[in-house]
């Protein structure tokens, strides 16, 4: 009887331990919230991934109230048109490249991160 719970036991450790040793693919998606759009940025706090974007940026001109995890969009003119200031939304980023979007003159203190904004969609308002 030992014999064969040792026999049970020793076959369904794989099983077990395969489970536990299993990493699971992280979402690729991130959700952050639009903090402001202008002709000369788009800015978008990280909601969901704490390691992305600038700490501490000042929006100058909301008084200068304080954010974590932003960065400015680098192809703003390649964004869903529609999107309000304060909707949340699900994207993928990637390093900013050359693009053709032009954008006002007008100098808003951005922050100094930069992504392009791919797969963009609204999931709140």
């Amino acid at each position: 009887m030992k014999l064969l719970v040792f026999f049970a036991l020793a076959a369904t450790m794989p099983a077990l331990s395969s489970k536990c040793n299993k990493s699971q693919k992280p979402d690729e998606y991130l959700q952050g919230k639009v903090i402001r759009i202008s002709c000369a940025s788009y800015v978008v706090q990280v909601l969901n991934n704490n390691s992305i974007g600038e700490d501490g940026w000042k929006d100058q001109s909301n008084n200068n109230v304080q954010y974590d995890n932003v960065f400015a969009a680098s192809n703003p003119c390649k964004l869903p048109s529609g999107v309000k200031a304060g909707a949340t939304i699900k994207f993928k980023l990637s390093p900013p490249k050359a693009n053709d979007c032009i954008t006002c003159m007008m100098f808003d203190a951005p922050p100094t991160v930069k992504f392009d904004i791919n797969e963009m969609s609204v999931v709140g308002k």
